[in-house]
């Protein structure tokens, strides 16, 4: 060997070595989950005394603080912030800067005699309901309702289109746009039922096709217990734009509405369009039909969020206050029991702690009634005593046998 290879050998060693020690004593890198945002846009603006920047600044600083509002407004039922309001507040306005991402300023501009800006805020939605859930803050209702979807879809390279509930259901593919519509609504706390374990016969009578009338569609519904259904279609066609031979334009379109099964009401409405390009046309229609169904997916839920809110505000509730020693592993077998009174139509936790709950119980009577019969009730390993009653309230605690 001679002196140079010598030394290079020597230099390959160290660096070896050092590439070594690093790998060894290197940290992991943590990726923030891709669904850990909310990009939400904000307008703001500040009064301008003597100094600009500081009227900027404090427009910007209001966009930050409305931003995060947003956020946790939208993901706390209507009940829970307003019972909670004054921690919330305290919560959000303490403690803001940790849960932005980032933002831009897109606009701004200066009236002499205010500045207001527009600015582009990322919030990050893990730290927001980590923090609120320590808080004690339930962050989304338990009755919000079970959803079905029942969206046709059609790629460019398809000869028609295709859907679940078809005969030949093997035949159908993995779909796209709904897909993503189901992600933002498992997302967003709601339960979506999987059509994947339905079982074609138990609609066959129905003679069923792509294009489902709202009778037809509430009616599958109501047959697989679901809350709301929600019918439609997603087609994805090629464009006449195009860039040389080879890319291809996409453009996907989503009509669909939202209906209850048990009234056949429409709550929600959306015809929503997104393009894509692509060398590949089974790639490129996939790709516009993803983008077209998240877009949807979040007008549609927030249309349903707002309908359902309103909907459970019609109807007045009964407050239960539980408490006890430890209850959580109680309260489970209490909520079943309480389930089966007749004429409960809802439960919806607002609280919840080791030693006291608090729910939202919609009740097709008085409460004397449901006290009566939650009297009647066998709770085992526990009993129950009601210590006070009042038009809108119970308060019971649990005790252990």
């Amino acid at each position: 060997m001679t002196l140079q290879e010598n030394k290079n050998s020597i230099i390959l060693n160290v660096i070896f070595t050092i590439c070594t020690v690093f790998l060894l004593f290197a940290q992991p890198c943590h990726a923030t989950p891709p669904n850990d945002k909310n990009v939400v846009l904000v307008m703001g603006n500040s009064r301008i005394y003597t100094n600009v920047l500081a009227a900027r600044s404090a427009a910007v600083a209001q966009c930050l603080l409305s931003a995060v509002e947003k956020t946790a407004i939208e993901r706390i039922p209507f009940a829970g912030i307003t019972e909670k309001f004054e921690i919330i507040s305290d919560l959000i306005s303490s403690h803001r800067n940790q849960f932005i991402s980032e933002y831009k300023v897109l606009k701004e501009l200066n009236t002499d005699k205010y500045y207001r800006v527009l600015v582009q805020v990322t919030v990050s939605t893990l730290k927001l309901e980590e923090k609120l859930a320590s808080a004690g803050i339930i962050l989304s209702p338990e009755n919000l309702p079970k959803i079905l979807f029942l969206i046709a879809e059609q790629q460019a390279d398809d000869l028609s289109l295709q859907y679940w509930w078809r005969k030949e259901k093997s035949i159908f593919q993995s779909d796209a746009a709904v897909y993503s519509m189901k992600k933002i609504f498992a997302d967003k706390k709601f339960t979506v039922i999987d059509d994947e374990m339905i079982p074609y016969g138990l609609f066959k009578d129905l003679g069923l096709n792509a294009e489902l009338t709202d009778e037809q569609a509430s009616e599958i519904g109501n047959r697989v217990n679901a809350d709301l259904v929600i019918v439609g279609n997603a087609i994805a066609s090629e464009m006449s734009n195009r860039m040389g031979e080879n890319i291809l334009t996409f453009k996907a379109t989503i009509i669909a509405r939202a209906l209850l099964t048990e009234s056949g009401e429409k709550v929600a409405g959306i015809a929503h369009s997104e393009t894509s390009v692509n060398r590949n046309i089974a790639s490129g229609s996939r790709q516009a039909l993803s983008d077209a169904g998240l877009q949807t997916g979040n007008q549609m839920a927030s249309q349903i969020l707002s309908k359902w809110r309103e909907r459970m505000e019609k109807t007045e509730g009964i407050t239960l206050t539980i408490k006890g020693t430890d209850i959580l592993p109680y309260l489970v077998l209490f909520r079943n029991e309480l389930k089966k009174v007749e004429g409960v139509t809802s439960q919806q936790t607002l609280e919840m702690t080791p030693d006291e709950a608090v729910l939202m119980v919609k009740y097709d009577g008085a409460s004397r009634g449901l006290a009566d019969a939650l009297l009647m009730k066998t709770f085992d390993p526990f009993g129950i005593h009601i210590y006070e009653l009042s038009e809108s309230t119970l308060h019971i605690e649990l005790i252990a046998e």
